[in-house]
C-alpha cells in the first residue's frame, strides 16, 4: 500500500510541477490518516520531492526518506539528558535562531541564573567566538539550559515523554523537565553545587571516559599507585574514571597505546568519587537554606536517575540526593534498565551532539530490547542546519502508531487552503464483501481432492455451493503473547458445586486490584446477581472418578443446576472456570471427564443466550488456589478469546488450524481380521461394516441392543454375498456389565483387532427440559457402555480402538448441550486409554447423510450452526480404500503434536459466504470412516 499510495502521489506531482511541497504535503494531512507502514519524505523543492517519491515506489533508500520496515507501534518515549563532557561555546545558536520554542524556554532559563547568580548561560550558548571555559559555574548552567530548551523543541515537534532518564549533571534538567522539580529549584541546584564544585584546585583532578568493562578498569586502578576511582558505569563495555589529573592521564595513555579508546573529559573536580564527601555539608546546607521545596513532587513522568538506578521519590531527602547525585558512581546502565522495564522503548538524546548514544544500545541489547527499541540524537555538533535534527524526528514518527501529526502541519490553525484538485484519491487494498455463490475459483489455498464420481457428487449436498471442499484440521493451543483487556467489569462470582468457596472468595476480594467489584452470588434467582455484568460459575478441582461416576456427576451438574441463576439483562458475559479440563501443553494430563463435558454443555448454554459471550478458562490444580486469584482475574479480563487456559508459564489460547494431510498410509492398506462394532446395526455401524467388508475383512461382529432384525437383514445380507465376509450381529446391552462379560465369552477365540464405538444417541434438548435422569440415559451408551466393551471384550496386542465423536463437542449447537457433553467425555476416555497404552482414537464428525432420521427442524438447526451433511462416499474416499485410490494420507498418532489428544476436525467445508461448514473432527489419527 505504501508504494501505491507514493505511486499515485507522484504521478499527480509529475502532473502539477508549479505546486510546492508545503502544499502537497497539506493534502495528504487533509486526506490521509497515517497507516502502520509509513514513509517521510523532508524536502524543500518539486525535483527533491519527486526524487523521493521515486524511492518509495521502487523500494530503494534515499538520504531524504525515512521508513519504517517494521509497522509501526505504540511508543513510549524517554528523553535521556547526558552529564558534563560534550559542551562548546555557541552549541545553541542553531536551534536558538530557528525554533521559538526553544528560544523561549532558554531565555526563560538564562533569566533565572541571572537573577540568582548574577551571570546568564547565554553567551556561551550563543557565542561561538568565546574561548573555552571548562569551570562548572560557566558549563553546567549553560548545559542545563542547553537540555531544558530542547526539551521544550522536541514537544513542540509532538514528542512528548513518559519518562527521562539522568545521567549525572543532566539528572537536574531531567528532574525539571518531569516535573518533580520547579524550574527555580533547579536552578539553584545546578548553579550552588557548581560555585562549590569551582574551589576544588582546577589543575589537580581530571575525569575520563574508558571503553572497557568495568572489572579491567578497576584492575587498571589496583595496578596504579596514584589515586583514581571507578566513578562512572555506563554499560557492560563503557566506563568512566575520575580522581588526580596526572593519574587519570597516565590511564589514559596507557589505554590508548593499546588501541583501546579512552578520552579525557574536561570536568576540573573530584566528580563521582569519594573525595566529593568533603562538600557534602557544605552543599546540603546551602540547599536546605535556598531551596522553595523540600520534597520532589510527584509526577506523571518518570525521572530515572542514574544516582541510584531508580525512580526518584517523593520521599527521597532533596538536599542530600543532590549530594549523592554529585558523589556516586554514576549507574547509566541501571538507569536505562529501569527505563526498558517501565517498557520506554524510545530514547531521545537531548544534546548538541551525541555522547550515550552507544552506551544505550549497549544496555538495551545486554537487556534484549535492542531490535525493538529506538534510539536517536537531537543533532551533531557539526550541522550547520536542521537536516539532521529533521531525520532523527522523521525516525521517531515513522516509528511511533501514535505520533501527533497535528505538530508538523506548516498551517497556521486559523488558516486554511484550498484543496488541491484532481489530488489522488487513497489507495485501498481491495477486499471483496461477499463471496459469489458461484465463484470458479477459490482464494484459499487447499488440498488437491480426489476425483468424485457423479454419483457421489449428487449424494453430497452442498447447497449447490462449488466452493465447499474438505478439510482437515485439528485444535491446537497457542500461548498468548500480547492480548487486549477488557475495562474494570463488575463480577458475580458462582461457586459452582459448593466445593470452590475458597477460592470465590478470594476472587471477590481481589477484584477492585484490577478496578472492577465483585460479589458472591447463591440460589437461582437471578436478582441475586444485581447489575454484575459478568458472570463467573467457579468449579474446584476435581476428584479421580471412573467413567460411571464421572457421568453421574456431569448428569448431577446440568440437571439439578443449583449454581444457576439466569442472567439478568445488565449481564453481557459468562465465564465458566474449570481445573483440568483442557489439555493445552505437553506437561498437562489427559482432561478431566467431568469439567471437559461441563465446558462443551456450557458452550451449547451460550447458544440459548444470544449477544452474551460464554467463555471458558481452564486452570491447573496448582493455579486453582486462592492464592493465584489475581493471575485468574487478570486472565478473565481478557477480551477477545473465548477458549482460554491459563498455566504455570503463560496463557494459551484454543485455536482450529489446517494440518498437513501427508502421511503413511501403509497401516491402512491392510484389512483387520476382526472388526467389532458397537451401534454395528444402527446406520452408520453398517456403513461402517460395509466399508471394512470391502476392504477385505473376514470377520465382523455387530453389536447392538436389538440385534439382527429384519429392517437390516437385507443389507447384512447383500454385504456378505458381494464380500463374503462372516458378518454377525449380536444382541448385547453394551451398559449392563453382565451382558457384556457374556459376549466377551462368545468372542473369545476370536479377539478384535480394532473395535469401533458408533453408538448414536443424539438428543435435542433445551437447558430448561434437562434433567439428571436424562442426561443419564444419554450418557449409559455413549460413554459407560463403551467402557465395560474396552474392559471386558478380548482385544489382539495390536487392536485399535476408533470412538466416533460429534463436532458438537467441539462448537456446540443449540439443544445439543446433553450431547455435546457426551461426545466430550468420550474425546477424554480416548485420550486417557491411549496415556495408559491402548491405540484408542476419538474421531468427531459432523452430519452424515445417513442421519436423515434428524427431521426438517434437526437439520434446520444443523445447517445454521454450519454444518454440511458428509456422504458415506465422501467418508470412504478419504479413509478407507488402499492407498492407490485417494491422495489423503492417514496421519499416525506419532505424527501428531507433542502433546497427545489435540482435536483434529475432519472434513470441514468454507461454503459461498466464507462460512465454515464442518464435516468432522478428529483426535489423533482415524481407523475408519467413522460418522457421529
Amino acid at each position: 500500500m505504501l508504494r501505491r499510495e507514493a505511486s499515485a502521489l507522484l504521478a499527480y506531482v509529475a502532473e502539477h510541477p508549479r505546486i510546492a511541497p508545503n502544499r502537497i504535503a497539506g493534502m495528504i494531512f487533509r486526506t490521509r490518516v497515517a497507516r502502520r507502514y509509513r514513509a517521510l519524505v523532508t524536502v524543500e523543492n518539486h525535483d527533491q520531492l519527486v526524487a523521493a517519491l521515486r524511492t518509495v515506489v521502487a523500494g530503494t533508500e534515499h538520504p531524504l526518506v525515512v521508513r519504517n520496515s517494521e509497522p509501526a507501534t505504540a511508543r513510549r518515549h524517554g528523553f535521556v539528558f547526558p552529564g558534563q563532557g560534550g559542551q562548546r561555546p555557541g552549541m545553541g545558536r542553531l536551534f536558538y535562531d530557528a525554533f521559538p520554542s526553544f528560544r523561549a524556554e532558554v531565555e526563560r532559563c538564562a533569566d533565572l541564573f541571572a537573577k540568582q547568580f548574577g551571570r546568564s548561560p547565554l553567551s556561551y550558548l550563543l557565542d561561538d567566538q568565546l574561548p573555552p571555559n571548562d569551570s562548572a559555574t560557566v558549563v553546567q548552567p549553560a548545559l542545563f539550559t542547553q537540555m531544558a530548551g530542547l526539551a521544550a523543541l522536541w514537544r513542540t515537534v509532538g514528542v512528548i515523554p513518559r519518562a527521562v532518564v539522568g545521567h549525572s549533571q543532566g539528572e537536574i534538567a531531567g528532574a525539571y523537565v518531569s516535573g518533580v522539580m520547579s524550574l527555580d529549584d533547579a536552578v539553584t541546584v545546578v548553579g550552588t553545587r557548581a560555585g562549590i564544585a569551582d574551589k576544588f584546585p582546577a589543575d589537580d583532578y581530571a575525569m575520563a571516559v574508558i571503553a572497557t568493562d568495568r572489572d579491567t578498569c578497576e584492575e587498571l586502578l589496583a595496578r596504579n599507585s596514584g589515586w583514581a576511582e571507578l566513578s562512572v558505569v555506563n554499560s557492560p563495555s563503557m566506563v568512566g574514571i575520575s580522581g588526580q589529573r596526572e593519574t587519570v592521564h597516565q590511564i589514559v595513555e596507557h589505554l590508548t597505546g593499546d588501541g583501546v579508546f579512552a578520552r579525557v573529559i574536561p570536568v576540573r573536580y573530584p566528580a563521582h568519587t569519594s573525595m566529593i564527601a568533603s562538600i557534602g555539608a557544605q552543599i546540603r546546607h546551602a540547599l536546605t537554606e535556598n531551596l522553595h521545596a523540600g520534597e520532589f513532587t510527584v509526577s506523571e513522568i518518570d525521572c530515572i536517575g542514574a544516582t541510584l538506578g531508580t525512580a526518584i521519590s517523593p520521599e527521597m531527602p532533596v538536599d542530600q540526593y543532590w549530594f549523592w547525585n554529585l558523589r556516586n558512581a554514576v549507574r547509566f546502565d541501571r538507569a536505562v534498565a529501569t527505563a526498558a522495564a517501565a517498557h520506554v522503548d524510545t530514547f531521545v538524546e537531548l544534546a548538541e551532539h551525541p555522547t550515550l548514544q552507544l552506551a544505550l544500545r549497549e544496555n538495551l541489547a545486554a537487556l534484549g530490547s535492542e531490535r525493538t527499541a529506538c534510539v536517536v540524537s537531537t543533532s551533531h555538533r557539526n550541522a550547520t542546519d536542521l537536516a539532521e535534527f529533521t531525520a532523527n524526528l522523521a525516525k521517531i514518527a515513522v516509528h511511533d502508531l501514535d505520533y501527533n501529526w497535528d505538530a508538523l502541519r506548516a498551517e497556521a490553525p486559523d488558516r486554511v487552503s484550498l484543496p488541491l484538485r484532481d489530488f489522488p484519491n487513497v489507495q485501498n487494498n481491495d477486499i471483496p464483501l461477499w463471496l459469489s455463490y458461484r465463484a470458479g475459483t477459490s482464494g484459499v489455498a487447499v488440498p488437491k481432492q480426489p476425483a468424485v464420481t457423479p454419483e457421489a457428487e449428487r449424494r453430497v449436498d452442498t447447497g449447490n455451493d462449488s466452493r465447499a471442499y474438505p478439510r482437515l484440521l485439528r485444535e491446537a493451543w497457542t500461548k498468548v503473547t500480547r492480548r487486549s483487556m477488557m475495562p474494570p467489569r463488575s463480577y458475580a462470582f458462582i461457586d459452582g458445586t459448593g466445593d470452590a468457596g475458597a477460592l470465590v472468595e478470594a476472587l471477590r476480594d481481589n477484584a477492585p486490584n484490577f478496578g472492577s467489584s465483585a460479589r458472591i452470588v447463591t440460589g437461582t434467582n437471578e436478582s441475586g446477581i444485581g447489575d454484575a455484568d459478568t458472570v463467573v460459575i467457579v468449579l474446584p478441582s476435581p476428584a479421580l472418578l471412573d467413567d460411571r461416576e464421572a457421568a453421574e456427576a456431569v448428569a448431577r451438574f446440568f440437571g439439578n443446576r443449583t449454581w444457576w441463576p439466569g442472567l439478568s439483562s445488565t449481564v453481557t458475559g459468562c465465564w465458566l472456570v474449570t481445573v483440568g479440563g483442557e489439555q493445552a501443553v505437553a506437561d498437562d494430563r489427559p482432561a478431566h471427564p467431568v469439567h471437559a463435558a461441563i465446558a462443551a454443555g456450557f458452550r451449547c448454554m451460550g447458544t440459548e443466550h444470544p449477544g452474551i459471550a460464554f467463555r471458558h478458562l481452564d486452570l491447573t490444580p496448582d493455579i486453582a488456589g486462592p492464592d493465584k486469584a489475581d493471575n485468574i482475574l487478570a486472565a478473565l479480563q481478557s477480551a477477545g478469546e473465548s477458549e482460554l487456559a491459563l498455566r504455570a508459564d503463560g496463557m494459551y489460547a484454543k485455536r482450529v488450524i489446517d494440518i498437513d494431510q501427508d502421511g503413511d498410509e501403509s497401516s491402512r492398506a491392510v484389512a483387520p481380521d476382526h472388526v467389532v462394532i458397537t451401534g454395528g446395526t444402527g446406520k452408520l455401524g453398517q456403513e461402517f461394516c460395509e466399508h471394512y467388508a470391502r476392504m477385505g475383512t473376514r470377520q465382523i461382529t455387530l453389536i447392538s441392543r436389538s440385534g439382527e432384525t429384519d429392517a437390516v437383514t437385507g443389507r447384512l445380507d447383500a454385504i456378505r454375498r458381494s464380500t463374503g465376509a462372516k458378518v454377525r450381529a449380536l444382541p448385547c446391552d453394551v451398559t449392563d456389565t453382565a451382558a457384556v462379560t457374556a459376549l466377551a465369552d462368545q468372542l473369545r477365540d476370536t479377539p478384535a483387532d480394532l473395535i469401533i464405538h458408533a453408538a448414536v444417541d443424539y438428543s435435542d434438548t433445551p437447558l430448561a427440559e434437562v434433567t439428571a435422569d436424562k442426561f443419564q440415559d444419554a450418557l449409559r451408551a455413549k460413554v459407560i457402555g463403551i467402557s465395560n466393551v474396552l474392559d471386558t471384550v478380548p482385544r489382539t496386542d495390536s487392536c485399535r480402538v476408533m470412538l466416533c465423536s460429534s463436532l458438537a463437542a467441539t462448537i456446540g449447537g443449540k439443544g445439543q448441550l446433553m450431547y455435546a457433553a457426551g461426545n466430550r467425555m468420550l474425546d477424554v476416555l480416548a485420550s486417557t486409554r491411549r496415556a495408559s497404552g491402548l491405540d484408542c482414537t476419538s474421531i468427531q464428525w459432523g452430519q452424515w447423510t445417513v442421519h436423515l432420521d434428524l427431521g426438517d427442524t434437526g437439520i434446520a438447526k444443523l445447517a445454521a450452526a454450519g454444518y454440511t451433511r458428509c456422504a458415506r462416499r465422501c467418508a470412504r474416499r478419504r479413509h478407507g480404500p488402499p492407498p492407490r485410490q485417494h491422495p489423503c494420507r492417514r496421519v499416525r498418532s506419532d505424527s501428531s503434536p507433542s502433546h497427545a489428544g489435540r482435536l483434529r476436525v475432519w472434513a470441514a467445508t468454507f461454503g459461498a459466504r466464507g462460512q465454515q461448514r464442518a464435516r468432522g473432527a478428529r483426535r489423533d489419527h482415524p481407523a475408519g470412516p467413522g460418522g457421529a
